[in-house]
This record gives structure tokens, sequence and C-alpha cells, in this order.
């Protein structure tokens, strides 16, 4: 840690602060501002960016793991028929892998070691667990074991009184002609806890593992209607058929099955680390404190989309544990066998995953035989081959935040939604450099806060927000975000916008009164999701009316192929500011993830313009370009220079049908790229990372300017910090 960064960090008084920069700007860390030694914020330069200290000092773990599924049931007569345990290692080293989760039990309840608690796959005669270990450790490539909690098949076909009940007395076993899916047992049972505690605590002390790696783990459903659930509820005095005892209830076995098995993996081998599937449920911040490290699976490809990583990882890293991005070599989802990315798919993936500030994971399935594929490893190997050479510019590398998207925080809830999906391809694309976070965190540290259009704060966020805005901070409220929790009371008339009612009318016009559409003449806009009806009155000001079409298409009212056209201007804004505020009336966060219409994404971004004028970083590469800065401390070990680095991902995609994913398998290279930090630095040496060249560096009024010549898929800019 620098000097200046040491004196922020505890807190010393704003002249001191400055005082040792002496007249130059100070860097920010932590939540200081950047500032001229007047005191004021410095000419051109971002005004307010956090560098999470947390970030800085994790501790070094894989940069380049693999996630072997290996799902057998019994119709599979024959495993590891082909298993060498060298030919297997060795694969690894070729693909450049230097972590990877293995299986202990599967989700069909079958083991792959000789285990004395539980059944083996009855195709395997040898210790494919154990060999699998040997193998890593003779080449330093750290191992975990895999152990699926709630989806075993053989547990819930032996111990029916374990299953999970629904409310109508029924079960996730599969019907008649069903293929088995998740068969969800239930973490009340305290045989069922002790039957997973026998068994983690002998594959963790009988294997040198450096993990053992939870799966499904996390309730099928927020309710189990079981007796012994039922019981536990109503011996606490609860309801067992209220919906929200019933969360409340499985929140709690899902959050001490967390602790419990962290203790036990923790006494059987003290230093193992202990890892849980995250796939994307709220409240990490009820889990944080039990967590060694979180793992996001986000395939893309298999269902998931191309923005639910990096809300995700934007989201998970904001509580100071390492963050694994999962991705997959499958061209679907799991268990894809002949599904093969291309190197260039897997680039640019992973390219964002560590532009993120996360580390790579890829999903992989071993054949039943335990051959591993060489061609799948001969792909993984490029693209990891890739990272492990700029692993010295990702190691301990924090992100350099202005912003922040506030999201709900409710127990089992999934952060899938369009609309935060939606804000994040929005906040992506105006450059903002953000962190998601939950409403107990501290997001008042951030410039810039974006309510989503899902969120309804409750009294006391909205409390909260008030003081924030006094403060000097911006806020963008989007649709719902401007209601309270638990009703249809605004929160916002202070500043002049009263809440009317949801427009009638979907889609409804937006009409717009302020300069945000270039050189288009006046047009009326369809709001093709809908949106709410807001007055506004001074001192706020409407930025786009809402226009309304004659009548709303329907059986009795239609004309033409699909909306009635814009008819007349009403007294109502869908886009309006005041002072410190802005406010999206329109549903804008669902109707980008689902239209991509671009005046969505204009009229967001001229809020943004008015609240932040300056950005952290500015670029003239296209929209499709993800763009994000870290900052790494100097370590005169590594021989490392305190260093601002800016990420450039080209995300230039093939066309495609509809049927099928997108895919990016053949980049057009981006040239000439401006990059502008607007951070008041001196800058001794800029580098293009990727290509291995210098760069010139030019000042600018509050930064630093450097212009790019190429960027295939990935590019990393380092400028270096000069006393």
């Amino acid at each position: 840690m620098t000097r200046h960064m040491q004196d922020a960090a505890v807190g010393i008084s704003r002249r001191e602060f400055l005082g040792v920069l002496g007249a130059g700007a100070a860097v920010a860390y932590g939540g200081v501002a950047f500032a001229s030694a007047a005191g004021s914020p410095a000419a051109g330069a971002a005004s307010r960016v956090w560098i999470d200290p947390r970030i800085h000092a994790l501790p070094k773990r894989p940069w380049r793991k693999i996630h072997q599924d290996f799902h057998n049931s019994t119709h599979v007569p024959k495993i590891g028929a082909k298993f060498n345990a060298d030919e297997w290692g060795d694969r690894l080293l070729a693909g450049n892998v230097d972590a990877i989760v293995v299986f202990a039990k599967d989700m069909h309840g079958l083991f792959y070691y000789p285990s004395q608690s539980g059944p083996v796959h009855p195709g395997l005669s040898f210790d494919l667990l154990g060999e699998q270990v040997k193998a890593c450790r003779a080449r330093k490539i750290a191992v975990y074991a895999y152990y699926c909690v709630t989806w075993d098949h053989h547990l819930a076909e032996k111990h029916p009184e374990w299953r999970v009940i629904k409310r109508d007395g029924s079960d996730y076993m599969p019907k008649a002609g069903q293929t088995p899916g998740w068969t969800a047992l239930c973490m009340a049972h305290e045989g069922y806890l002790k039957l997973m505690d026998e068994h983690t605590r002998e594959f963790v002390a009988k294997y040198e593992l450096d993990g053992a790696w939870f799966d499904m783990a996390e309730p099928i459903s927020h309710e189990c209607y079981c007796p012994e659930c039922k019981r536990q509820l109503a011996a606490a005095g609860k309801d067992p058929n209220d919906a929200e005892a019933q969360r409340a209830h499985k929140n709690k076995l899902f959050l001490d099955w967390h602790r419990r098995m962290r203790d036990l993996v923790r006494a059987a081998r003290p230093g193992c680390q202990v890892d849980f599937n995250d796939i994307g449920l709220a409240c990490v911040s009820q889990r944080a404190e039990l967590l060694d490290n979180i793992d996001i699976e986000a395939l893309p490809t298999g269902g998931w989309g191309y923005f639910y990583a990096p809300a995700q990882i934007r989201y998970q890293r904001t509580f100071g544990l390492p963050v694994y991005g999962m991705t997959g070599r499958f061209v679907t989802s799991w268990a894809d066998f002949g599904g093969l990315k291309l190197p260039e798919q897997l680039d640019v993936e992973l390219a964002s995953i560590v532009a993120n500030t996360a580390r790579c994971d890829v999903g992989d399935q071993m054949p039943p035989d335990g051959r591993l594929d060489p061609a799948v490893y001969h792909v993984i190997g490029k693209s990891f081959g890739r990272i492990k050479a700029l692993e010295p510019y990702l190691e301990g590398a924090a992100p350099v935040t202005e912003a922040a998207m506030l999201i709900p925080a409710i127990p089992f809830d999934r952060l899938r939604d369009e609309y935060i999906y939606g804000v994040t391809k929005l906040m992506l694309e105006s450059r903002l450099q953000f962190d998601v976070v939950e409403p107990g965190q501290e997001w008042e540290r951030y410039g810039l806060v974006v309510l989503p259009d899902g969120y309804r704060p409750d009294a006391a966020v909205v409390e909260r927000l008030h003081a924030y805005i006094a403060k000097g901070g911006s806020v963008i409220v989007i649709h719902d975000a401007g209601l309270m929790a638990g009703g249809d009371a605004g929160w916002l008339g202070r500043y002049g916008f009263t809440y009317a009612g949801a427009s009638p009318f979907k889609p409804a016009y937006l009409v717009p009164q302020a300069q945000f559409t270039g050189d288009i003449p006046t047009y009326e806009y369809a709001l093709y999701e809908g949106t709410a009806q807001w007055k506004v009155a001074a001192p706020a000001v409407s930025c786009a009316a809402l226009g309304e079409p004659l009548f709303q298409r329907s059986a009795e009212h239609f004309t033409s192929h699909k909306q009635t056209p814009f008819d007349h201007v009403t007294d109502f804004s869908v886009v309006a500011r005041s002072g410190r505020v802005g406010l999206l009336a329109f549903p804008a966060g669902t109707s980008y993830y689902r239209n991509g219409y671009w005046i969505y994404r204009a009229a967001f971004d001229y809020l943004v313009k008015e609240l932040l004028p300056v950005r952290l970083v500015d670029a003239d590469a296209p929209l499709s370009t993800e763009i994000t800065v870290t900052h790494q401390l100097a370590d005169a070990a590594e021989r490392r220079p305190e260093r601002y680095l800016v990420h450039l991902v080209n995300w230039s995609a093939n066309r495609k049908a509809p049927p099928h994913p997108e895919v990016f398998e053949s980049p057009t290279p981006l040239a000439d790229v401006r990059v502008r930090l607007n951070l008041p630095l001196k800058i001794k040496a800029a580098r293009a990372v990727t290509a291995g060249s210098k760069l010139r560096v030019r000042a600018v009024p509050g930064g630093v300017e450097v212009v790019v010549p190429r960027v295939y898929i990935h590019e990393i800019v380092s400028l270096e910090v000069g006393r």
C-alpha cells in the first residue's frame, strides 16, 4: 500500500490528506474523493470513486479452474475404463489448468471412491477420486471434491421421509415416463444431515484435498410441508401454512447447514477450503461470513445469457471474497457431449470474467470412460494460456467504481430478473464503472446510485436516500423504484415528482423535450412495456413527455397490424430531472432487455450525463466493447508498480438466428481506440499488455488519455503511477 493510500484508509482529515500529496491531485483509496489541493474537485476528473481495500488483500487463489462434472446413473455400466492417471493429469497441464473440481458423490447419489457409508457406482472398480487427487498433487494442481446435496436419486428413493413435500402433498419425484430431475431432499431431517456429515468427513479426511465443493444445497422451493418441517414450525409458534414463515424456516436450515459444513470440513482437514455453488441467490450478506470463496455458475449459452455473469460478479465481489465466474466449454448447457466452443468464444467470455475482477472457471464433463477429450483441452488450453500470461495484471487488482445498482435482498430470490440484466446492459453501455449492492450495504460511498425498475425501497432506505442526495449524491430512479415497498406511495415528492398511477396504455409514447436524440427531428417513441404517470413541478423539469394513442388496442378497438399510433401529448413526464435526482417513469431495464431500443439507452445516458458529468472512463470504442477499470497496489516482491488497468473487451458477434445462442467467434478488431481515464494521475509509463507495446500518454484536464492501436478480443491498458 502506498503512503497516500495508507493515510486515506485510516481516515485522516481532508486538509491532512491533501497535504500529504502537496499540490498534486489525490488518488482515491476507499471512498475518498479525488480533489485539488484547494479541496475542490479536480477539473475534468471523476469526483468520487471507490476502491475496495479488501480486494487488494485477497489471498492468492488459482485463476484457471475446471469444474469437471461427472454424473453417471446406474444405466452407465462401466466407469473409468480408459482412465489413466498420468494421461489425465498431463492433459490438465496441457490445458493450462491450475485447479479442478472432481467428484466424490454425484446427483444420482453414487460415489467415486470406496465409500464406507454410501453406494459406490456399480460400474467403478477402483478409487477414481483417489487417483485424481494424487495426479493433481503431483502436478501442483489444486483439487476440490464435489458433493451433491439435496439432489440425490438414491437417497430420495431409499428415504421417502426425507423428501421435500409441496403444499398439495406431492413431491419432486418423477412421474411415469419422466426423466428424473432434482429429487429435492429436505434439510430439516437430522438423520439426513448426519449422513451428509458422515460422507463429508470420510472423503475430506481420506484425501489430500484443497477444498470440498458443495452443490445444490439451496432448497428447490421456499416451502416444505413434510411432517418434520411442520413440526418444527409449530414448535416455534409459527403457522406451517404461512408462506413467509416457511421461507424464514428454509433460510435458517440453509444457513445452519452452511455453518455445520464449514465447521466439519475445517475440523476434518485444517486449512481445507469450503465452497458452495452460488447460482444467483440474493442475500449473500447473510452467507458471506460462512464462505471461503464464491463460485458463480453462469453458462452464458446454457440459458444464463451474457449479462448474468457481469451482474452477478459485480454483486458478489462487494463482499470482499475471492469470486470465480463460471462459463462452459459446451455449446449449450451441462452434459452437452459433442458441444465445443472455439477458443475465440471462450476467450471473450473469460476476458469479461477477469475484466470484472473474477477468476476463471470452465465447466466440462468427463466422459464415463474417464479419458479427457484432447480436443476439449486443446481449446481450453489456448484460452487458459492467454489468461496465464495476463495473471500479473489480474492478481490483487481491485475494481475502481463510481456507481452502484441497488437490488432487493430477499432470501432465496434468484437474481435472474430481466430488469437487472437490462440495467446492467444500460450501465455497461454508458461506460459506468459500477457495483451491484444490497440495500443494507454501504452504497453511500458511490457517486451515483441507480434504483432499477423492479426494486421498491422501504422506509429505512428512503431515509438514507434522502440523506445521500442532500450530501451531494446522485440517484437515478426507474419506474417502480419511485414507489415505496408495500404499496403505491411515492417517495419523490420533495423533489417535485408526484405519482399518478400506471398508464392505461401499452405501448405508450415518449416525446423528447430535451436534446438526447441527436439530430433526429421530433418523434414519438414507443414505450413497449408501458409506463407510470408522473406529474412534474418545480424544482423538477420534464425531459420527455408522456404521449398516448387514441385508444388501447383490443378486440373492441384496433387498427392496422400492431399498436395504435400516437395521438396526443399528456401533462405527465416519462423522463425528468430535479437537482441530483433523475427519473425514468417507464421500466427501462426490462424494456431495454426485451427490445434493445436505442431510445431507452439514450434517455438513461442523458440522465447519467446530467447527474455525473465526468465519468471515470471515456472511450470512442463501439457499444459492444465492455470497458472496466481496476487498480493494483505496488508490490516490491512481485516487482510490480502501482498501476491502473483499463480492460477493453471486444464483444463483436456473428449474426445469429433466433433459435441459437449468440456466438463470438470471428471478432472484428478495433483500431485506434481512444481511452481516457478521468483521474488526475501522474503516469510514468503506459503499455498495451496483450500487444506488448508502449503507449504514448497525453495529459488532459483532470486525467490522462492514450490511443490503443488494436484490440482483437481483449486488451489491457496498463498505466503505471509515478511520483
